[in-house]
């Protein structure tokens, strides 16, 4: 019989190999992330683990979340683009979400968010609002560039002809990064991940943590910090400036971050997440050979009477974010880390 349980600190190193060897497991599954979202943020983790006869069968990374802007709610994995339960089969699954949902009944949270890249077969409703970009590399480094599309490949060689670039692996650029990153968000009118995330990760991920920042003549302008994955390299937190923009910094710095991880053998590249009503950035990664997967984010609802909506296509947030733009950065950069604890 599956038996559901809390996860004791004790059951992490097994947690890790679990995930690792899950074909549903990514790089947000991990213990790593979890323990950061616990350090940075204070939130109240609520992970379970399904086990048989000693052995795992199952993992759901859960936390509970007090925002400000919905109430209480259970999020499996806040600040992370994939989540949801890990388990060997569909049994094992539907006793996860039991134990889920029951926490949600216990703690009175408002809903249960499973951000599910993969469909489970589970009778609750998708947020289809999301894509998710994924591909295999080649395999040779030099055969990245011949395969993009005539345009992006123009821009492409135009950036890296101009721009210098620089890969660190652990804690090295994180600063820097950061830095941009706080930059762009603030004029996309956004609030701000806490500086210590980015260092709780980079400890956290050690070597599996990359660091990659464009130079313009001595001068950063560009960074992105990536996660590696069993044979994957995940591009998350990136930020760069307008000044760069006519130079194709950031055509340059994907370039150089997937030539690098063919180079080290690594045999896939996950764009990530984003929304479809964001034409830019979607319109982006598909230049770059990338097709668009709907993500499977699904909601089970305890007391709320609707799904939520907390992405910036929200009008609310819009106003809001034409404010937060016109604010100082010293200000958006604290203030952000406040507000980002609210919305996982």
């Amino acid at each position: 019989m599956t038996n559901v349980r809390p996860c004791e600190s004790g059951d992490i190193p097994a947690w890790r190999e679990y995930i690792l060897g899950h074909d549903l497991g990514t790089v947000f599954h991990l213990p790593a992330w979890s323990l950061s979202v616990s350090k940075s943020y204070g939130h109240r983790p609520m992970h379970l683990i399904a086990e048989d006869d000693g052995n795992i069968r199952g993992v759901l990374p859960l936390f509970l979340i007090k925002s400000v802007f919905v109430g209480r709610v259970l999020v499996s994995i806040p600040y992370a683009t994939y989540g949801g339960i890990v388990a060997d089969d569909h049994q094992t699954t539907l006793a996860l979400l039991e134990a889920a949902r029951d926490l949600a009944r216990t703690h009175r949270a408002q809903y249960l968010e499973l951000r599910h890249r993969e469909g489970r077969d589970i009778d609750i409703p998708v947020i289809d609002r999301y894509d998710t970009f994924r591909k295999q590399l080649p395999d040779k480094s030099d055969e990245i560039l011949p395969a993009l599309p005539r345009k992006t490949r123009a821009a492409a060689r135009k950036g890296c002809k101009l721009l210098d670039v620089k890969i660190e692996l652990g804690d090295e650029l994180t600063d820097t990064i950061y830095d941009l990153y706080a930059w762009t968000l603030r004029r996309l009118g956004s609030p701000n991940y806490k500086r210590r995330f980015f260092h709780d990760l980079a400890k956290a991920y050690g070597n599996d943590c990359v660091g990659l920042v464009v130079y313009d003549e001595g001068h950063a302008v560009a960074g992105v910090i990536s996660f590696i994955f069993r044979d994957e390299i995940v591009p998350y937190f990136s930020g760069s400036l307008d000044s760069a923009m006519r130079k194709n910094c950031n055509n340059a710095m994907y370039i150089r971050l997937m030539e690098w991880a063919t180079d080290q053998n690594l045999r896939w590249f996950d764009f990530n997440r984003t929304r479809r009503d964001n034409q830019g950035p979607h319109a982006f990664k598909r230049y770059h050979g990338f097709e668009p997967s709907p993500l499977q984010y699904q909601i089970d609802l305890n007391l709320a009477s609707e799904l939520p909506n907390l992405s910036p296509s929200n009008r609310k947030f819009q106003i809001a974010g034409n404010i937060w733009r016109k604010l100082p950065l010293a200000v958006t950069r604290v203030a952000g880390g406040v507000i980002s604890k609210w919305i996982p």
